[in-house]
């Protein structure tokens, strides 16, 4: 049986997790399983002990703290937040994905301790900041000052969006959706193969786009770079292939950042991209494999 994965939802206080969340456990093709967290904070109305969280004292969590139960924890205006260890890893060894609707600090701790290979993080950002406080107030359910207060600490979080895998911009609820089921996809998390990607067809349109536009680089990168002292040539190293996969890489997160999801499924557009991107291009950074 396939393992499951942990999930991580991240992102400033009100960029709209949640939202994205809700939307994703309505697909049960997915396989996800919320995982729930321990906070010290007063429940909200219509939060259920157990289903939204684990609410508990502080002298509670602290002993949780101590006897290394928590996978991740921070304190956030006032209130600790953490996820249990042994929940999240029963459900994964179960097979199942499970979601982590996280802060920063508390992602940015997974990230640090766990195996790569167990983690798909994903970075949720606002199409700026004023959308952002938009999007804290039409809440209605912190005043004058927590607001700020959220505000303040998202010109901080936000800079470390570098550390996780991929960023996404909620441009809309809908195509952030789609685009997280597609990283999911292209992770190789779910039942179905991960060659039905929008990332598999977007690495076939980049190798057509290099056999048919940048052989000339490809067949010539070596002289360019054969004289460094520190160039090592080793035999075995695909130089087409990285070219491919780097090309690739970029435009994919860059759609993911800044474009609609089926920007993908436009030949031209990606070849635009590809364009763009080669421009920029270095060879004497290549790290040879």
């Amino acid at each position: 049986m396939k393992k499951g994965k942990i999930i991580i939802l991240s992102g400033p206080s009100g960029v709209g997790k949640g939202t994205i969340n809700k939307e994703l456990a309505k697909d049960n093709s997915l396989n996800l399983t919320q995982s729930i967290s321990m906070t010290t904070r007063a429940a909200r109305p219509g939060e259920v002990d157990g289903v939204n969280y684990f609410f508990v004292d502080r002298s509670t969590f602290k002993d949780a703290i101590e006897h290394d139960e928590l996978i991740e924890y921070a304190e956030f205006i006032g209130n600790f937040y953490g996820t249990p260890r042994k929940y999240l890893y029963d459900k994964i060894e179960n097979g199942e994905n499970v979601v982590l609707e996280i802060e920063v600090t508390g992602a940015t701790q997974i990230l640090k301790k766990e195996e790569s290979s167990k983690l798909v993080s994903i970075f949720l950002m606002p199409p700026n900041l004023k959308q952002l406080e938009n999007r804290l107030r039409n809440r209605g359910t912190e005043n004058e000052e927590v607001i700020k207060q959220r505000l303040d600490k998202a010109l901080l979080e936000i800079p470390l969006k570098h550390k996780y895998q991929y960023v996404i911009t909620i441009d809309s609820v809908e195509d952030a959706v789609e685009k997280v089921k597609e990283v999911l996809t292209k992770e190789d998390t779910l039942e179905k193969d991960w060659k039905t990607s929008k990332y598999y067809k977007l690495n076939e349109d980049v190798k057509k786009i290099i056999t048919d536009q940048y052989m000339f680089l490809v067949d010539n990168w070596k002289d360019n770079v054969i004289h460094l002292d520190n160039f090592k040539d080793i035999k075995s190293f695909n130089f087409l292939e990285y070219l491919i996969n780097f090309l690739t890489e970029k435009i994919y997160k860059f759609v993911l950042a800044h474009e609609e999801l089926k920007s993908l499924e436009n030949f031209n557009k990606v070849k635009s991209y590809a364009e763009k991107f080669m421009l920029d291009f270095n060879f004497f950074t290549i790290e040879q494999e």
